[in-house]
């Protein structure tokens, strides 16, 4: 039998970067090299040029195959490089040295250059791939630069773009659900380089910052997976041997401890698998063969992060928000109440919240999260809401079910939000069930549950409103709902889920217990989206908003 997993959209941040994975040694690297460049193509890890260890710059190609643990040589470049970059579109490898670009033929084990870019990109600058498309910035050594530009393969032409705002080389980017982020190098103009992360959103052609990587360095390497960017290693002031991930839904940095300390090395995705060759193991020069490999473990699908908004009255008009722990083990987790700085008129001033088990049992309770007796750790999250009214709770509880209730302080009312963090992705107990129960009002005060699915792959699912079925006098008697992305584009709705989809509704063995309800199935890539709940003819009452995972 098949078991649904229903996620109600209460507000858990599922910060399921935590895959802290483990290393792998494989078969060392025919030629020791550093400040080489490399890629994956057809399931093999291809390694360009870089310094040997007489310090001279090559033009050799080797070939690691995974899957024999064995090396090959391709042709040679067809010239000497170092501080090189490489990537894959459209099927095909690229390299880039400063200001002439490559590509390679497999077929014919061949050459040949295409279209330069508009600038020079020496000095490692960072380069990733979005579309199919080749995005380049930074690099130039001693300054570094702030430029940016794209090369379409299929037209074979570049394009500038918006500059960074911090000049750097020896520095290294990612895309992660559309957007580029770069982060780290190096300059003589500016100290900011070392730990600045800025990243670019191609719909608007800008730039913004955000928080700074913990370890300022150069020369490192920068692998994406699961909807975060890992930073491997580098150099200056010093040989850095730290592993830092960045989770872009939190805004966060964790640390995954060290590793064999290199710089001048490049990271190479196949899987969930990070491969990085060479690079050198002192500071400037000192070429080496390692072979190292970081394995990613595979987050369990699912959400990444759900929130809900509403407007908090009493009685039973508060905001309850309900999940279930799955699994053997426990899971620590944050349960935040916000409200002062949620951006709206009539936000509720000093939300309280309180936790309780399937017992009716309370667990825990915070009014204002700086009197939390575990403050330290709270701020050991990084986690702590920004206003000191706002409540949090962390704490480790066991498999089970759980509810989040958020009040007003003495009686207050007005918009709030609920939110529970799954902080220790990396066990096999999870938040498995997420709901929000409501008051449904009119205008801004409707239900509004968000959802973001971190990763590579998409997920069916099926989002509900539930009013009648509630029972009990105050009920959402005709609930209608939206399926709306980031950008705030309707995507769906529906209005008595029999209207629309109701073979398919049926099909999943979700389908609401009453025919006002509504209901959506859809997939969803990963990204950010929203639910909204209001009442038929602007009618007002207790709803529930939920999502099930179907696959």
């Amino acid at each position: 039998m098949k078991l649904w997993i229903p996620i109600l959209l209460a507000a858990a941040i599922s910060v399921e970067a935590q895959n802290e994975g483990k290393w792998e040694t494989r078969a060392r690297m025919p030629t020791p090299r550093q400040e080489l460049a490399t890629a994956a193509l057809n399931g093999k890890i291809y390694t360009l040029g870089g310094f040997n260890i007489d310090i001279e710059s090559t033009q050799i190609v080797e070939v690691y195959d995974p899957a024999t643990d064995t090396w090959s040589r391709a042709h040679d470049l067809p010239r000497r490089m170092n501080h090189n970059a490489a990537a894959v579109a459209a099927g095909r490898l690229y390299s880039l040295d400063a200001g002439i670009m490559h590509v390679y033929d497999q077929a014919n084990d061949s050459w040949s250059e295409v279209a330069s870019p508009l600038f020079s990109h020496g000095g490692t600058p960072a380069m990733a791939v979005f579309q199919e498309k080749i995005y380049v910035a930074g690099g130039n050594v001693p300054h570094g630069s702030v430029n940016l530009e794209v090369y379409d393969p299929a037209a074979n032409s570049w394009t500038a773009l918006a500059p960074m705002t911090v000049p750097r080389n020896h520095t290294g980017g990612a895309f992660i659900d559309g957007k580029f982020y770069v982060v780290g190098g190096r300059s003589q103009d500016t100290t900011e380089a070392p730990n600045v992360l800025e990243v670019y959103d191609p719909q608007t052609n800008s730039w913004a910052r955000r928080a700074p990587m913990p370890t300022g360095r150069s020369g490192f390497a920068v692998a994406a997976l699961y909807g975060e960017m890992y930073v491997f290693a580098g150099e200056l002031p010093s040989l850095h041997s730290e592993v830092e991930a960045y989770n872009p839904v939190t805004d966060t940095w964790r640390s995954l401890g060290d590793m064999y300390g290199r710089h001048g090395l490049w990271a190479s995705v196949i899987g969930n698998r990070v491969y990085m060759p060479g690079g050198a193991h002192e500071q400037a020069f000192a070429a080496d063969d390692a072979n190292e490999v970081f394995v990613v473990s595979t987050p369990a699908p699912g959400f990444a992060n759900i929130s809900t908004r509403d407007r908090i009255e009493v009685g039973d008009k508060v905001l309850i928000g309900g999940f279930i722990v799955t699994g053997t083990g426990a899971k620590r987790i944050v349960v935040r109440a916000l409200g002062p700085s949620v951006p709206v008129p009539d936000a509720l001033a000093n939300p309280r919240v309180e936790l309780f088990d399937s017992s009716g049992k309370s667990i825990a309770a915070n009014d204002d999260w700086r009197t939390a007796p575990n403050i330290l750790d709270i701020f050991a999250t990084q986690l702590m809401p920004s206003n000191d009214r706002e409540s949090a709770i962390l704490t480790t509880v066991p498999p089970g079910n759980y509810t989040a209730v958020v009040s007003g302080v003495n009686g207050a009312t007005g918009v709030g939000l609920v939110e529970v963090y799954d902080i220790e992705g990396g066990t096999d107990c999870r938040l498995a069930n997420i709901s929000t129960r409501g008051f449904v009002q009119t205008g801004d005060n409707v239900l509004i549950g968000g959802l973001t699915f971190n990763g590579q792959l998409a997920h069916k699912v099926i989002v509900r409103a539930i009013g009648p079925s509630l029972g009990g006098a105050g009920s959402l008697v005709n609930p209608m709902l939206e399926l709306r992305n980031g950008n705030g584009s309707l995507l769906a709705e529906n209005d008595d889920w029999r209207t629309t989809q109701e073979a398919e509704i049926m099909a999943t063995t979700l389908p609401p217990s009453n025919d006002f309800e509504s209901a959506i199935v859809t997939t969803l890539a990963p990204a950010a989206y929203t639910a909204i709940v209001r009442g038929a003819a602007n009618g007002t009452g207790i709803a529930v908003v939920e999502a099930y995972v179907l696959d």
